[in-house]
């Protein structure tokens, strides 16, 4: 007598799939300590089936898992190149202020020069660098400056107000410039219309 042969299911139905997903054991970065002097297959639970049938103590050593370990370490040398970053932007940054703060006509038009060469900003942070080297005031000023910034983004004043605040005498920022020279290139840089402004002026002067 012959047995009806049962049809083969199909792979692609979803519920045989998804049953087959459920039976199939999970991988555990690592066992309990329990398992591991037994040398036993751990389920991963708190506590795993296996001490939980001894009723024995179950215990994970968290820093005996080897593949934390490399996503930690992985981790750590990415906020160690991100600090790195920060370092370099901060020392640019506050470079740049100090040498409009406490530079000589001459140095704050080079600084300018160098800005708007278009060149890199590792060149830009070569040349601040040295700045700062070969004058001491520039030095001094940029150990006095507080890298903190308070207030979000649109509490900040546009630079119009800045310029504005400077220019009447009640900006707090410290000696910005030392003469109206000073003044009006970081004002051409900070914003480009001051230059445009200056121009008109002149022009309209000479035509009077």
């Amino acid at each position: 007598m012959s047995r009806q042969l049962v049809p083969r299911p199909s792979t692609g139905d979803p519920e045989i799939n998804a049953t087959q997903a459920a039976q199939k054991p999970r991988k555990i970065s690592t066992a309990c300590s329990a398992c591991k002097q037994r040398k036993t297959r751990c389920t991963g639970n708190s506590p795993c089936e296996a001490c939980a049938t001894r009723g024995s103590p179950c215990v994970y050593d968290v820093t005996s898992d080897q593949r934390r370990k490399i996503a930690n370490q992985r981790n750590m040398h990415d906020l160690l190149e991100a600090q790195t970053s920060l370092e370099r932007y901060k020392h640019l940054l506050g470079g740049m202020l100090a040498t409009f703060r406490a530079g000589d006509p001459e140095e704050n038009e080079d600084l300018l020069a160098v800005i708007r060469s278009g060149v890199d900003l590792s060149q830009l942070a070569a040349h601040v660098r040295n700045a700062r080297r070969a004058s001491a005031a520039i030095d001094q000023a940029y150990a006095a400056i507080e890298f903190v910034i308070d207030g979000g983004p649109e509490e900040l004043p546009s630079p119009y107000q800045l310029l504005t605040s400077i220019r009447s005498g009640s900006g707090s920022g410290g000696s910005l410039s030392s003469t109206s020279g000073d003044m009006h290139a970081l004002g051409g840089f900070l914003d480009p219309t001051v230059n445009q402004d200056a121009q008109e002026r002149d022009t309209t002067q000479d035509g009077t």
